[in-house]
């Protein structure tokens, strides 16, 4: 891929740090049961590790072909996501288009491969049809018709990004989750109720161990904004 190596070497640095982010913020949620979208979450580290890889050859970490079938799959799942969304069936996520632009960069990541691992074939053979297969393979307007989309949902994104709740907004409004206690006289249990008189106004640590607080979902949208700038811009040296 061409470009300045430096520009190269921080856009796959920050992949690999949107990667290693969005890695935590599965294991924060398993460990700690707090809600969060497990499958962009997921799509989002894979991503992460594709995208350093192609800026920099040297971070590839898969077999030749294998990214291709992983974002051919993950297109075709999000794409169904997205049929269902838009049907009115309830999908996590719970906002218009959510899936819709995973479509996409899924679908711009399965491009990529595709293009580059046709490029390197026809570049490897020495014939004299490379040529043709370099121009055939690279499909300059499909690659800007897919930049440009992407570069709107960066906007966007970023648009709604002040409108997003934070996590201590979140923690306020939680519901608690029923814990179990011991009672502080006899041997009986009770159950802590949401609702109690003898709540605490601030959620310290303990009151908010039982409850279901969602992990930052401002932090989540940019990690969006991050790799749409890095797929975007990936696009465009593929003119």
């Amino acid at each position: 891929m061409g470009g300045p190596s430096w520009l190269a070497w921080i856009f796959a640095g920050l992949m690999i740090v949107v990667a290693a982010y969005c890695l935590t913020r599965l294991a924060a949620s398993w460990r700690q049961h707090r809600p969060t979208d497990h499958r962009v979450d997921g799509i989002h580290v894979l991503m992460g590790v594709a995208m350093a890889g192609m800026l920099v050859p040297r971070l590839r970490v898969f077999w030749v072909g294998g990214w291709e079938v992983v974002f051919g799959i993950s297109t075709a799942w999000f794409a169904w996501l997205a049929i269902r969304e838009f049907r009115g069936q309830r999908t996590v996520g719970g906002r218009p288009g959510h899936h819709l632009q995973h479509v996409l960069a899924c679908g711009a990541m399965l491009y990529m491969f595709l293009a580059a691992a046709t490029v390197a074939k026809a570049a490897a053979g020495g014939s004299g049809m490379s040529g043709m297969a370099v121009g055939t393979a690279h499909v300059p307007t499909l690659a800007l018709v897919l930049a440009f989309a992407l570069f709107g949902y960066v906007v966007w994104n970023a648009d709604r990004l002040s409108s997003l709740a934070p996590v201590a907004a979140l923690a306020a409004r939680a519901v608690p989750v029923p814990v179990l206690a011991r009672a502080s006289t006899g041997g009986g249990a009770s159950f802590a109720a949401a609702d109690g008189e003898d709540a605490p106004s601030t959620p310290g640590p303990q009151a908010l161990a039982g409850r279901r607080v969602p992990l930052s979902p401002r932090l989540a949208v940019c990690c969006e904004i991050a790799m749409g700038v890095t797929m975007g811009y990936m696009l465009i040296l593929m003119l």
